[in-house]
């Protein structure tokens, strides 16, 4: 049976190509965020984000003018439209769900957020 062909490497910009079931090249393989099923990791209520979470999120979200607020966002001046929520301090690193700690956030920021808080650890 043929091997699969090798695609372009998922990051933005990036000619490498990756072959096999990888989706980022091993320059950009910190970036791949490995999800879990729900039965290791709990579905959206038992790991805080149920309905409470919804109505929290739609507050923050209308708090801060659905404009992102992200330090590279401030830091540039940009102006984003925020679709996402997201926790200043991780709630895996002590965090928790005070509106204090919560700030609007785009969907790309968030992504490249969460990705560099991972290649932190």
């Amino acid at each position: 049976m043929p091997s699969r062909p090798a695609r372009p490497c998922k990051h933005r910009g990036c000619r490498a190509l990756v072959a096999g079931g990888k989706t980022y090249c091993d320059a950009h393989a910190a970036e791949e965020v490995k999800w879990k099923p729900d039965a290791e990791r709990g579905n959206r209520h038992a790991r805080g984000y149920g309905t409470y979470w919804q109505k929290l999120r739609t507050m923050v979200l209308a708090r801060d003018c659905y404009i992102c607020r992200c330090a590279e966002c401030r830091r540039l001046g940009r102006v984003r439209e925020a679709t996402e929520v997201d926790h200043v301090q991780p709630k895996s690193q002590g965090g928790t769900d005070d509106p204090a700690n919560l700030s609007a956030i785009n969907h790309d920021c968030h992504k490249r957020k969460t990705a560099t808080e991972k290649a932190a650890r």
